[in-house]
């Protein structure tokens, strides 16, 4: 995750457009009541009611340093105080949260004796809430739940409230945390939330460059979900939709931080990218994110963003109707095109929107060194090999991939 920068103090007093004063609450089969997402703008203001529905009296607070200097963690402790709830805050959840911060909040969530987990913040904060909730009814230490992989009694409720508009932690089950220079990924049905609370006036706070970044993030989701080869009509129709959602309102929110409707949409955009993702999974744009942060530090959406028109077009053989699909999906007339033809303007339009958002399309612009190429290659190959990739790749593709993805050139792939 990225550290913000020349943030805004909070602020929730906007002049919301008529047409995005509805509030929703989304609902199906196997959710009851007060369980779901609650989506629209000053939809926080009720985290205090929905936590006193989930029978919270002792509450643990997980979010950043960021969030606190904002004043959005008192402002969400406020709220549980009015309906009589206890909170203790953990503000120092790092960007990409390490192990020895999961020790920290076992040991807090054990002595607090909390009965709630709430995550407020990025995914980084939304992930150690998740995990803490699961720590908290399991007697494993952080580091056996992220080796074992194995949840023996349910978690905590819990209440996820994202304050960015990309990783969509909120509504998945995986959460990630880190030793050195090692990534521990681990996924539970026991790490949804019982309520996920998303208010897209939480994201206006945020800067262009961690706007630009997470909005990557989102889009690819969703642009993974749809190449995977688990994809089926129910991702799809959640991985088209939130694709168009971002590549319409992007640009709009990245230049424009003030723009309602933009922050709006992106906050639904990277919600569906979300929970198509979760129905299938990761491909090489996320293991080339964590191959990167191995060699010098990297924001998980800016990784993700540089890899993907890569991804794309590495499986553009395989999949040209899907791809020329995403790029209707995004905006773009195909029906005088080739089922190829279509598939290409997919990978140009996400090179060009990553590029125009002012995020790198090159690891030579990232100030990577040319003589690590063939050893990210080789790392990306067989420690996060992607066997649910559309096409296979062998150790030769993968370093003609890292190659072209030094030099900024999509096509030599």
């Amino acid at each position: 995750m990225e550290r913000r920068t020349s943030m805004a103090a909070a602020n929730l007093d906007f002049q919301v457009p008529a047409h995005l004063q509805r509030e929703f609450v989304f609902q199906t089969a196997g959710i009851l009541p007060p369980n779901g997402i609650s989506f629209g703008f000053n939809t926080i203001k009720k985290v205090g009611e929905q936590a006193k529905k989930l029978g919270g009296k002792q509450v643990l607070l997980v979010t950043d340093e960021i969030m606190v200097q904002l004043g959005y963690a008192d402002l969400v402790k406020g709220l549980l105080e009015k309906e009589g709830i206890k909170v203790d805050i953990f503000g120092k959840v790092d960007p990409e949260p390490h192990m020895e911060t999961a020790d920290l909040l076992y040991e807090m969530v054990k002595k607090a004796k909390s009965d709630l987990v709430i995550g407020l913040g990025g995914g980084s904060s939304m992930d150690m809430a998740k995990m803490t909730s699961i720590l908290a009814t399991n007697q494993q230490t952080p580091m056996e739940l992220m080796t074992k992989k194995v949840v023996g009694n349910p978690a905590l409720k819990k209440i996820l409230i994202p304050t960015t508009s990309g990783t969509g932690s909120e509504v998945s089950m995986f959460f990630v945390t880190s030793k050195g220079h090692d990534k521990y990924f681990m996924g539970s049905p026991y790490a949804y939330p019982e309520i996920a609370i998303i208010d897209p006036g939480l994201t206006v706070s945020m800067p262009p460059r961690v706007t630009a970044s997470t909005g990557i993030d989102a889009l690819s989701h969703a642009v993974e979900s749809l190449m995977h080869k688990f994809a089926n009509p129910w991702t799809d129709s959640l991985g088209f939709a939130g694709a168009e959602l971002i590549a319409k309102y992007l640009r709009r929110a990245t230049f424009n931080g003030q723009d309602l409707e933009a922050r709006y949409y992106m906050s639904m955009g990277a919600t569906l990218g979300m929970m198509s993702f979760t129905g299938t999974g990761g491909l090489f744009a996320h293991s080339i994110s964590y191959v990167l942060a191995m060699f010098q530090p990297t924001a998980h959406g800016i990784g993700c963003g540089v890899g993907l028109p890569y991804t794309m077009s590495f499986n553009l053989p395989i999949i040209e109707d899907k791809l020329a699909l995403i790029a209707r999906s995004m905006g773009e007339k195909i029906d005088s095109l080739s089922a190829r033809e279509g598939g290409r303007k997919a990978v140009e339009l996400v090179y060009d929107l990553t590029k125009e958002v002012k995020l790198p399309v090159s690891l030579k612009e990232m100030g990577f060194q040319h003589e690590d190429v063939f050893k990210m290659a080789e790392i990306c190959i067989t420690k996060y090999p992607r066997p649910n990739n559309p096409r296979s790749m062998s150790k030769e593709e993968c370093l003609a991939m890292f190659e072209a993805m030094w030099s900024g050139e999509v096509w030599k792939v």
